[in-house]
């Protein structure tokens, strides 16, 4: 097997029509190769940066991908690469540190490509390796928030199920209520040190797609996905803000729009940035998943001094959608 190191305009169709086999093998998808040609081209540079596992054969047996975002600092701009779509078939999972020696190959041509930052969010089997084994800092866990509106379907409830409907019913009104009159104020959204560039090609086309709803109403904007997680249908918050900021009045638009698609559970994960009274932050012990936040600074500056606290970070579905 041989480390293929290139930019998605070099992929040949073989490249392309084994990669997406490969893929959806391991992580149980469907996906198409049109499917991943948007989410590769459509980025700031036009391209992504992979490392490819090729075969003997000539098939891409595993690789990993580095999508160029322009990120915000304190300082100004700088070329963030977000690490997606690790894998590697199970029948070529020979060498331990094949995923490292992946990497690693691709730094050379990610820091010639401007990269100065590498963030990522493995799941839980794959934090050890690129903490331990690939040597990324954390940089701290991300947060989950959440409305329920049907309890009693969101905890399998068998008995008085109908109690426990009526007593959230009496929640959200008085939720809304207060909420609504909070949004009244000129409360102002927090500022981070390190935030995407919402006019990045990254955000414009990747929570356009068929997968997502985005509306614009004057001064608000709000993006939303609902999916089936279970048999609990459910909608995650991609992003609600006004005049280009986190607001209540931005969340409480957007989940009026989703209560009347009768979903069973609201979610946004990331910071909230703005005073609110809509949204209950999950204890640790029952987030569904970690989502652990890490970075690897490949160019070490004066303007990263801070990078590794979670606290200066605006990062949740808006910069990756891990769900």
């Amino acid at each position: 097997m041989v480390i293929k190191v290139c930019k998605t305009t070099e992929w040949s169709d073989r490249d392309w029509e084994t990669y997406v086999i490969g893929y959806n093998e391991v992580f149980g998808t469907d996906e198409t190769i049109a499917d991943f040609k948007n989410k590769y081209f459509s980025v700031c540079k036009g391209y992504s940066l992979h490392s490819l596992l090729v075969s003997n054969e000539g098939d891409v047996v595993g690789g990993i991908t580095i999508i160029p975002c322009n990120y915000r600092c304190q300082q100004g701009f700088f070329l963030n690469g977000l690490a997606v779509d690790v894998f590697i078939r199970e029948a070529f999972r020979i060498d331990p540190l094949m995923l490292r020696k992946l990497y690693k190959q691709l730094v050379g041509t990610l820091k010639e490509e401007g990269i100065e930052v590498v963030t990522a969010v493995p799941n839980a089997t794959a934090y050890p390796y690129w903490k331990n084994i690939v040597k990324w800092k954390d940089i701290g866990e991300i947060s989950y928030w959440v409305i329920p509106i049907k309890i009693n379907k969101i905890l399998n409830l068998k008995f008085c199920g109908w109690l426990f409907e009526g007593l959230t019913r009496i929640y959200l009104f008085c939720v809304l209520c207060l909420s609504y009159w909070v949004s009244l104020g000129k409360s102002k959204a927090k500022d981070y040190a390190y935030e995407i560039d919402k006019d990045d090609r990254y955000i414009q086309n990747k929570f356009h797609g068929t997968k997502y709803a985005n509306f614009s109403v004057q001064d608000i904007f709000y993006s939303y996905r609902i999916v089936n997680e279970e048999g609990i249908k459910t909608a995650y918050i991609i992003e609600a803000t006004q005049e280009g900021k986190r607001s209540m009045k931005a969340f409480l638009k957007v989940i009026k729009v989703i209560r009347q698609q009768n979903v069973d559970l609201i979610i946004y994960v990331g910071k909230m940035g703005v005073f609110q009274t809509l949204f209950i932050k999950v204890p640790k012990k029952l987030e569904p998943k970690k989502l652990p936040l890490m970075c690897d600074v490949l160019m070490p500056n004066d303007k990263f001094s801070d990078i590794y606290d979670i606290n200066n970070w605006d990062f949740g579905l808006l910069n990756y959608d891990v769900r």
